[in-house]
């Protein structure tokens, strides 16, 4: 039976840049390698600027981010993905608002300039303020961007606290409040003002802010639970996980348990559920999700770290019916087999088999499947919004601008509830944009790309870094760490655990780089290739070889001999150990760092 053909691409900047995945992967595009691999090298400064500079809350992020850098990672392919958000915590215990508050506020304008983020200093004439509904994560990052540009943002925050979900969503013991503090503080500091505990619609209208205003951002997020509509769901006992979590972390009396059932697998329903295992009072915590074990869209360092605390999980199960008793209070609810989540179409469309049903005693049950947004500010609001047949804003093929000129939208209210990463550059985005449209004009990005031979003794990898195993950061006990809400779980990384963990990155920004002129294709790179990535193989088992072949008619002016060769890489197994390179006897093969930087140019 012939092998089938291989699909090659031949590679371009493009190329390589997408190579990095851990940067491509990231919503800010931080170069994450170059972080990992500053601290691997033991220069946690520069460590720390890399992952700032991009990042407005790169603190925050080191915390609690859901790391799409470490899903992206081209280790995960060969073994386990670096510990990207880990090791980010890491240099900004060292050097971020968490380390030393004062002498970070005094570097802080003069680093974004010199690192060129190209944004500092560009705001047009006004005499009027950018107003943001919203202190979240979009509306921070928002206010971040403008204040450096010259701007005099004004956030408007409904809760008597700013942060959004991150301070009243997420928990203290995975976000501690006196840092989210303090990275809230360097955005004041940097020229920004917040204004807490001021609900539009109510306390001030959209009409009379957005007249008052150079523009206005709505930064809303999606806060309101979402309760699934069965019999007795409005029942004493039941709530939305979301509504319980605010009440928590806002210091409201809550009552919970002591038979606690939480339904959903995300995230935010182990939050809920993890949360109510340190409430006084509550015997026991059983998390129902109609997802398989392993296909749970919570992180997996959740769903272990929620075991150890005492929360009972139950997969393949989704809610069938809630019984109450005399007085119409929770005092069970029943759930039904899953038997698929999707339908043929592929589809969110569950499945169950009516026959096999189980029933848990409950005195308390919160649903976690889901988010709303509560946007009461816009009706009869007298502005022209237009909106989507689902009462959700329209928003253009920007992702931030809405059909009122003037009137953007960030975070949540742009895509839905997504990750904080997420709502960070949806804020960036509608800063820029906001920019636009006060001073008429836009700002040219450019993309810095450098290309660099590396020598050989530089493109040496550490020691046994292909063996190093994924470390996890350290935890505090389980019986310490349940004492309350407020307690961390995670102590980090020690210096030599960090060091350590940063080698196992394989430096995916540095390539192996093959000149055909020099070639003399003895195959000896495959044959001391440990990862097998390497092979030779002929013309006409490459698919596409057209485009080999017009290359080489380019270069030579002539038609190739014969059918031909080609050396083919995968490059999903490359480790980036250069032996290839010091194998070639003609030194037909080189590595070669290419790096790209974005930044925007006030033209």
């Amino acid at each position: 039976m012939p092998e089938k053909p291989y699909k090659v691409v031949v590679p371009d900047y493009k190329y390589w840049r997408q190579n990095v995945k851990c940067q491509t992967g990231c919503p800010v595009n931080t170069d994450s390698r170059g972080y990992v691999r500053a601290i691997a090298d033991g220069d946690y400064e520069r460590a720390y600027w890399i992952a700032r500079i991009p990042n407005p809350l790169a603190s925050i992020c080191g915390r609690v981010c859901a790391a799409p850098c470490e899903l992206a990672c081209r280790r995960g392919l060969i073994d386990e993905a670096v510990s990207i958000r880990a090791l980010k915590r890491f240099v900004t215990e060292k050097f971020g608002v968490e380390a030393n508050a004062p002498q970070y506020r005094g570097e802080l304008l003069g680093k974004l300039k010199d690192e060129g983020c190209g944004i500092t200093g560009i705001a047009a004439e006004t005499d009027k303020p950018v107003s943001i509904i919203g202190g979240g994560p979009a509306g921070l990052a928002c206010a971040h961007e403008l204040a450096l540009m010259g701007y005099k943002p004004v956030i408007y925050e409904m809760e008597k606290v700013a942060g959004g979900m991150c301070a009243v969503g997420v928990p203290p013991y995975r976000l501690p409040r006196e840092l989210l503090q303090a990275e809230i503080d360097v955005i004041k500091f940097l020229g920004a003002e917040i204004k807490c505990g001021v609900q539009i619609g109510k306390d001030i209208e959209l009409k009379q802010l957005y007249g008052e205003s150079a523009a206005v951002l709505l930064a809303v997020g999606a806060k309101k639970s979402k309760v699934l509509p069965l019999d007795h769901c409005n029942a004493a006992g039941v709530s939305g996980g979301v509504d319980f979590l605010r009440d928590v972390f806002t210091g409201k009396t809550v009552k919970a348990g002591p038979k606690v059932v939480v339904v959903g697998g995300g995230n935010v329903a182990y939050d809920v559920a993890r949360t109510a295992v340190r409430q006084k009072g509550v015997q026991s915590v059983t998390l129902v999700c109609i997802e398989p074990e392993g296909h749970m869209l919570a992180d997996r360092v959740e769903v272990e770290e929620g075991e150890e605390e005492g929360v009972e999980r139950i997969n393949s199960f989704g809610p069938d019916k809630i019984h109450v008793d005399a007085t119409g209070t929770a005092k069970s609810v029943t759930f039904k087999k899953v038997i698929s989540i999707t339908g043929p179409d592929g589809r969110f469309n569950p499945r169950y088999d009516e026959d096999d049903k189980i029933t848990l005693e409950a005195d308390t049950i919160f649903f976690s499947v889901g988010q709303a947004y509560d946007l009461s500010f816009l009706d009869n609001c007298g502005l022209d919004v237009a909106m989507t047949p689902r009462s959700t804003i329209s928003v253009k093929e920007d992702k931030v601008s809405t059909s009122l000129p003037g009137l953007f939208v960030a975070g949540d209210l742009a895509y839905g509830p997504k990750l904080i990463i997420d709502a960070v550059a949806s804020g960036k985005a509608a800063a820029m944009a906001i920019h636009e449209y006060i001073s008429a004009s836009k700002p040219a990005l450019k993309i810095d790309e450098k290309h660099t031979v590396v020598p050989g003794n530089a493109a040496a990898q550490f020691w046994n870094y292909e063996k190093l195993p994924r470390e996890e950061a350290g935890a505090f006990g389980t019986e310490a760490r349940l004492s309350d809400v407020f307690t961390p779980v995670e102590t980090g990384y020690a210096k030599d655990e960090a060091e350590r963990q940063g080698q196992r990155c394989l430096n995916c920004a540095v390539n192996t780089i093959f000149d055909g002129n020099k070639c003399i294709l003895c195959g000896g790179c495959a044959d001391v290739c440990p990862e097998y990535c390497l092979k030779l193989v002929s013309l006409d088992r490459i698919r596409g070889s057209e485009t080999l072949t017009a290359l080489y008619r380019a270069r030579y002016g002539k038609e190739p001999a014969g059918a031909g060769s080609a050396i083919v890489k995968d490059e999903d197994r490359c480790i980036r150990c250069s032996l290839c390179a010091k194998r070639c006897p003609v030194d037909a093969i080189t590595m070669e760092r290419f790096s790209f930087k974005e930044a925007y140019i006030n033209e």
